[in-house]
């Protein structure tokens, strides 16, 4: 008694499919036009003016880049100072730019220790977070006797990133927590 209520059933779910898929009727494509059919012109003449003008793109594009890039890769000087009030020397101690010479490097960006510093230096990795997507990483060393160190940002992301930035950091002699950083910057982008 069940099987031909299933029957039944199968058969007219397989009737209503093979209904909807006849329903959908294909629409003709329009007729692709050939380029060549239009101007008149024979296909080799046309692919020859294609890729001669493609090569004058490809080398317009080149030549482009080519002079972007080496601007930006060209050592510059870099002076900066940052205000240390916010260093604690723990994990996360950091300290704040307040002025630059470099436009990507803005006025507020925050500069942090990774690493505790010891009693007698800083030796840590450093970030430097410019805004979400702009940061960049490097290492300083701070020696507290001489109140002299060196830092070194090899990289980073967003608008810091290709920068190579060495600098030597002094103390301000008449600003408590203010430092000095001053060397040579680069954009390697590329």
């Amino acid at each position: 008694m069940l099987k031909p209520l299933l029957g039944k059933r199968s058969t007219s779910a397989a009737t209503k499919l093979r209904a909807a898929q006849m329903s959908v009727m294909p629409v003709p494509r329009a007729k692709e036009a050939s380029v060549a059919g239009r101007t008149g012109l024979p296909k080799s003449v046309l692919g020859l003016a294609t890729a001669v003008a493609l090569l004058a793109a490809l080398g317009f594009s080149v030549s482009a880049a080519s002079s972007q890039n080496q601007a930006p890769g060209a050592t510059k000087a870099f002076h900066a100072t940052k205000d240390c009030s916010g260093f604690t020397g723990l994990v996360g101690a950091y300290c704040t730019i307040r002025s630059s010479n470099v436009k990507a490097l803005k006025v507020g960006s925050k500069i942090f220790y990774v690493q505790v510093a010891s009693r007698t230096a800083l030796d840590s990795d450093t970030i430097i977070y410019v805004k979400r997507g702009s940061v960049a990483t490097g290492h300083c060393l701070l020696r507290f006797a001489t109140g002299v160190g060196l830092c070194t940002i090899s990289d980073g992301t967003g608008t810091l990133a290709g920068l190579n930035l060495r600098v030597r950091v002094t103390a301000s002699s008449s600003i408590p927590k203010l430092w000095h950083w001053d060397g040579t910057y680069s954009f390697n982008r590329g």
